[in-house]
Parts: C-alpha cells; sequence; structure tokens
C-alpha cells in the first residue's frame, strides 16, 4: 500500500475515533495526529492545488471545488478551535471559552458533511487507489 492511501486510511480511523467518547486526552492527542495527517494529505495531493488554476471549469468541477475549499476551511476552523480550547496536552495555550467549544464542535459536523461530499466526490480515485 502506498503512503499517499495510508494517510487517507489513518485519517478516516482518527475522525472516526475522534467522534467516539474517548477521554479528553485521548481526544486531543488523536486530533493533534489528525492534523499532522491532513497536512501530510495535502502534501500528496499538491498536483490537484496547482491545476486549480489551469483548464475549463465545468459544474462537476466547480462543485467539486466548492466542496474541497468548505472542507479545508471547516477543518482549519474546527483544528484551531481545538487548539485554543485544549484542557489538557495543550493546557498552557488555552484560552478558549464556551464559545470555543461550541465553535468547535459545530465545525467538527461542517468538516464531516464536506467530508463526506468529498469522499463521494473522489470515490473512484480512491477506489482505485486501494485496489493498486
Amino acid at each position: 500500500m502506498n503512503k499517499k492511501i495510508t494517510v487517507d486510511i489513518l485519517m478516516g480511523v482518527a475522525i472516526i475515533l475522534e467522534f467516539l467518547s474517548l477521554p479528553v486526552l485521548i481526544h486531543e492527542i488523536i486530533g493533534i495526529g489528525l492534523l499532522f495527517l491532513v497536512i501530510l494529505h495535502l502534501k500528496y495531493n499538491k498536483k490537484y492545488f496547482k491545476a486549480i488554476n489551469k483548464g475549463k471549469y465545468d459544474l462537476k468541477r466547480t462543485v467539486d471545488l466548492i466542496i474541497n475549499i468548505g472542507l479545508l476551511i471547516s477543518l482549519l476552523i474546527t483544528i484551531i478551535s481545538g487548539i485554543l480550547y485544549s484542557q489538557q496536552s495543550l493546557k498552557s495555550l488555552k484560552i478558549g471559552n464556551h464559545k470555543i467549544s461550541h465553535i468547535h464542535k459545530s465545525f467538527s459536523v461542517f468538516s464531516i458533511i464536506f467530508l463526506g461530499l468529498h469522499l463521494i466526490t473522489t470515490r473512484k480515485k480512491l477506489l482505485r487507489e486501494i485496489k493498486k
């Protein structure tokens, strides 16, 4: 199995684990790990970013781009708010309050919605990678 698909699978597992009732410290550690996996995923898909300004945009490509931007923004807000609200692993950074917690929880739901849409739009490519 190549590195790219391994990262994708690990991201999926980490995201599922984040929605389980885990102790706060475990949730935060998995969240930090997820941040690194997202960075690797973006690195492995840099060709996509280089192609954004190239070619023509039909409806499918436009929808894909909107979904990907939505996913990226919602994940960034989820990650940043999670870091700000950290209760154990990054206690010294804690500047969050109830509002930050609400933002973190809300955007994690938006992230899951956009992730589902992202998986639907990339399912053929993903299945091809898994078969390799």
